[in-house]
């Protein structure tokens, strides 16, 4: 066996990351994708073990951000936490990506031979396999291929149809080269590409709205839960609590900042030296019926969003009893954490405005999203990506946070622990940020939208619709050219 046979697979599935923000090369993604659909379709040779690198490539640089948090924040060696990370990227790959082999089998079986047919076929295959990422493995919405046009005329489709729909677009483009591979598709295909991936031109000048703090307080994370350094935690809070304008509406404090729950009377004490505790919406710990919940606070209604979608080993630990020990990471003081109900009011501020709040890892769910802006007039997202450190994973989770505001229709206030915090518009163009690292606060106007986007109305029921049509009648028709005709 060449090396090269496996090399290739593992560059080019590592290259379609490139696509992705903060790099955004977004040709990269169609060059990963369709070498890996020549394999699952064409090669005759090796064919798990090449779709298998192609995943290591993919998963392993991609979520590269898993290794930065187990080994730094894990307090562990490099070779444990090496280790934890290669095995994680392994099961990503088997889930996620060796599926597909069964692409070729199923064409052999239903001779599906038509090349339209089978381009509609397979893309559609695709689009419903990537449907597993929102449910398996408690869900890794994480390197959703449709999200690579932002910032281009194409991500207008996401308040229609979701980016979902994006998704099948490039299934499309890609399975339409590999099988119609001459001079007649690619003259069609690289104006076709070349014109979704136009750059949209955008306004940054917002004057009217509501003017809103960002709290962005850089706590060390080593020191979060050790000690007395919650006198710190809150001496920093009030500090830049107190820059803020007189004339600021709303107060955002980012997830989980006071290393204590709401119903410790130090929280009541830090709400009153605020003198601004009716302004204030914050993440806090919420402890009921001897559960633990990461929570959004409104003091002013005494209301509160328990977060739904939670980090398994971050925020719970799978198989607990067996890894409680095994490193530092897994021993965390709010590593334990419940899930948050499906179903969940919108929060209250100001005067009766009701808020979607998307915690951290919640806004990667987009039907989740989708729900909570139904009845809301603003996004407010808070996060801890201190986690991720300097890697990539902040730009792609600010990323992922734009585009559900441009599905939604919705302004976001998105308040971090160390950054990147930003307001971003209803268009996804993000009005002004907080680079990572920073300790300060940012201040910005943002509007109200009562409007909910065609999306935000029937979420992804057309394009399932769609792909499910182009399934069933292809295996209808397989079914009575063999059985019946």
């Amino acid at each position: 066996m060449k090396i090269n046979n496996f090399l290739l697979p593992f560059l080019t599935g590592l290259i379609g990351i490139f696509s992705f923000a903060p790099f955004s090369f977004k040709f990269l993604i169609f060059i990963s994708y369709a070498y890996l659909l020549n394999i699952v379709l064409n090669s005759k040779d090796n064919t798990f073990l090449k779709v298998f690198c192609w995943g290591v490539g993919h998963w392993g640089f991609g979520m590269s951000w898993l290794i930065v948090s187990v080994y730094y924040y894990g307090e562990t060696t490099i070779a444990l936490s090496s280790l934890i990370f290669v095995l994680l990227v392994i099961i990503l790959t088997i889930v996620f990506t060796c599926p597909l082999l069964f692409i070729k089998p199923v064409l052999r079986f239903l001779k599906v031979n038509h090349k339209l047919h089978k381009i509609l076929f397979i893309s559609a295959l695709l689009s419903i396999s990537e449907l597993s990422r929102y449910y398996l493995l408690n869900g890794v919405p994480w390197l959703i291929p449709g999200s690579i046009f932002l910032d281009t005329y194409t991500q207008n489709v996401y308040q229609l149809f979701g980016v979902s729909a994006l998704s099948f677009l490039i299934y499309f483009i890609c399975t339409s080269y590999i099988i119609r591979n001459n001079d007649k598709t690619l003259f069609f295909l690289l104006p076709l590409l070349i014109l979704i991936l136009i750059p949209e031109e955008k306004s940054t000048i917002y004057k009217d709205g509501i003017l809103v703090s960002i709290i962005q307080p850089a706590s060390d994370p080593f020191l979060k839960y050790e000690g007395d350094y919650y006198y710190q935690i809150e001496d920093n809070l009030l500090s830049l609590v107190g820059m803020t304008s007189q004339d600021s509406k709303l107060v955002v404090i980012p997830e989980a900042e006071l290393p204590y729950p709401i119903n410790n009377e130090r929280f009541d004490d830090f709400l009153r030296k605020t003198k601004i505790s009716e302004k204030i919406i914050m993440g806090s710990w919420v402890y009921n019926e001897n559960k633990l919940y990461n929570s959004i606070y409104s003091p002013k209604y005494e209301e509160s969003y328990k977060k739904t979608h939670l980090v398994p080993f971050g925020e719970y630990i799978p198989f607990i009893h067996s890894l409680r020990g095994l490193i530092s990471f897994f021993d965390l003081p709010m590593s334990n954490v419940s899930h948050g109900p499906k179903s969940q009011k919108n929060i209250t501020i100001l005067d009766g405005i009701k808020v979607s709040t998307p915690i951290c890892f919640d806004i990667t769910f987009p039907n989740t999203v989708r729900n909570m802006n139904k009845s809301s007039f603003l996004m407010i997202n808070i996060s801890n990506d201190t986690w991720f450190g300097n890697s990539i994973g902040p730009h792609y989770h600010l990323a992922a946070t734009r585009i559900r505001s441009i599905e939604n229709n919705r302004w976001t206030i998105r308040s971090t622990n160390d950054g990147i915090s930003a307001f971003i518009s209803n268009k996804g163009t993000i009005v002004d940020y907080i680079d990572k690292g920073e300790s300060t606060i940012l201040e910005g106007k943002v509007n109200l939208i009562d409007d909910v986007s065609f999306y935000n109305k029937i979420g992804y029921l057309l394009t399932y619709i769609f792909l499910f049509i182009i399934v069933i009648t292809t295996m209808i028709w397989s079914i009575w050219k063999k059985y019946i005709r």
